[in-house]
């Protein structure tokens, strides 16, 4: 990794909490769509972030494209760049699955003891 890859990779949640603004999210946007790693952890925060959010509406509407959003938010990308996305997609599914069942076992274990 980067030097500067933990200074934007520190910047993911500000990012997609709509908080960061102007040149920072200019470079961050800007890094994010060059290094692969980033972009990984980005997509991965934001089908967490995601599903967290289908989790917490009450109106029970599922959004199955999470990467169509997130590359919204990033802008227009490149088909190489949005094929790559794609490829690691499963990764962000598989995290997410995962602190989604971590989640549930703990609420069990919360009401048992």
């Amino acid at each position: 990794m980067k030097k500067e890859c933990s200074i934007y990779q520190s910047q993911v949640e500000t990012f997609l909490e709509g908080k960061l603004t102007g040149f920072d999210r200019q470079n961050f946007v800007s890094h994010v769509k060059k290094c692969k790693a980033c972009h990984e952890e980005l997509a991965i925060y934001h089908v967490i972030f995601s599903v967290v959010d289908e989790l917490n509406d009450d109106d029970g509407e599922e959004t199955s494209n999470y990467m169509a959003t997130l590359e919204r938010k990033l802008g227009t990308v490149s088909r190489k760049d949005a094929i790559m996305t794609n490829v690691n997609i499963a990764y962000g599914f598989l995290f997410a699955g995962v602190m989604c069942l971590a989640a549930g076992v703990i609420l069990m274990l919360m009401q048992i003891f």
